[in-house]
């Protein structure tokens, strides 16, 4: 046991040099990357601009990388960090041009972590991405407004058009009735089946409406 305990202790300082520079690399690149770091240095920057910088400094890392002395365990990361930025290219330099688009998705995931995990403690289930799905921008907008006190919710409410409150309430019914019977037939299957059958046949005999 101590001996590979000492082999695993000189093997790390081996690889110690080659950790710090690749975190170095690592963390250049996400400042690269993050638009507030640039304007606060160079004022704000456009897509092209950013791409061109990540580009550049990616490519002296490539040449870094294929020195003699360049430990080879550490090849394939720098390889995937180059092929991974090399295939998003086209898509990741958006927000540079777009006001307002946000960098990440990170702070949407968040919210929808937190609409998910509000409603485990609502219902105790293990999981709720079957609510959050059916019920959507409602219990997005449920969980929005929880924080409200209800002078504020009030107030909100009152700028919202009477024909638009119309129309998203006859969209949450219509959810709700599709809820209930997917509801009817889980519990209730060969009843379920019976009357779409017996309308069918009216249907059949009748004519459509």
């Amino acid at each position: 046991m101590q001996s590979l305990i000492r082999r695993a202790q000189e093997r790390g300082k081996e690889q110690e040099a080659g950790l710090r520079q690749a975190h170095t690399w690592v963390c250049q690149i996400a400042q690269l990357l993050e638009p507030t770091s640039l304007e606060q240095t160079t004022g704000v920057l456009n897509g092209a601009e950013v791409r061109e910088r990540v580009e550049s400094y990616l490519r002296d890392v490539g040449a870094s990388s294929a020195q003699e002395d360049f430990p080879s365990w550490l090849h394939p990361a720098v390889q995937h960090v180059q092929t991974v930025l090399d295939h998003f290219r086209d898509h990741l330099y958006h927000c540079y041009d777009i006001p307002g688009l946000p960098r990440t998705n990170n702070d949407l995931e968040q919210f929808y972590r937190r609409v998910k995990a509000t409603e485990r403690r609502i219902t105790g289930h293990r999981r709720s991405d079957n609510f959050v799905v059916r019920m959507g921008g409602f219990a997005a907008y449920a969980l929005t407004i929880d924080h409200r006190n209800e002078a504020d919710l009030r107030a909100v409410l009152a700028c919202v058009p009477s024909s638009d409150w119309l129309e998203e309430r006859q969209t949450l019914r219509a959810v709700q009735e599709r809820q209930t019977r997917m509801r009817r037939f889980r519990l209730h299957r060969d009843a379920f089946l019976a009357d779409i059958e017996a309308r069918w046949a009216h249907i059949h005999d009748t004519g459509p409406p």
